[in-house]
């Protein structure tokens, strides 16, 4: 489950007390990213400092840092200036490419076997892949650097609606 903070700055839309659900791993990794966006630094930053900051646990913020490496949305640097720098703009990495590195790919295979008729099951699988299309191209929309702001940002009306435009592309379950 996405933790209230995370939401706050991600600015997730709830409807009806739902929230998008998110790992707490995609949590971490979304906060980390951002943190990275937000400093903009062209020098490493150490995992220990994104953990101080954003209050997560280190070793296990390094085995989902080594993942959005893989994934190409973080550079690694070794040594004692080493640390963590994007790969690409904040303005290149959207909220699909940060949950796909570390959940894999949203999937529309559903597992379903027995008795269940044969036109059940190509209905569901037909609407959960409308939902998964819709999701994916929703989260390819929203990319990091729409998710940075200051807190002098939300009060300017043209920010405030830009944030609600964000929010509003954000899936949540109804």
């Amino acid at each position: 489950m996405c933790d209230i903070a995370l939401c706050k700055k991600l600015q997730c839309k709830q409807i009806k007390g739902y929230i998008m659900k998110l790992s707490r791993t995609v949590a971490y990794a979304l906060q980390a990213t951002l943190q990275l966006a937000e400093t903009n630094s062209p020098v490493p930053v150490p995992c220990s400092q994104l953990a101080n900051k954003g209050e997560m646990p280190e070793r296990f913020l390094l085995q989902v840092l080594r993942s959005l490496v893989t994934h190409g949305v973080l550079r690694s640097t070794r040594g004692v200036d080493g640390g963590y720098t994007l790969v690409r703009p904040a303005s290149e990495i959207s909220l699909l490419d940060i949950i796909e590195a570390i959940d894999g790919p949203m999937d529309t295979h559903l597992p379903l076997e027995g008795k269940l008729n044969e036109a059940f099951k190509g209905n569901l699988q037909q609407a959960i892949s409308g939902v998964t299309d819709s999701a994916r191209k929703q989260l390819s929309d929203i990319k990091i650097s729409q998710l940075i702001a200051t807190d002098a940002e939300p009060s300017d009306s043209a920010s405030s609606g830009e944030a609600n435009r964000i929010a509003d592309q954000i899936p949540t379950q109804s």
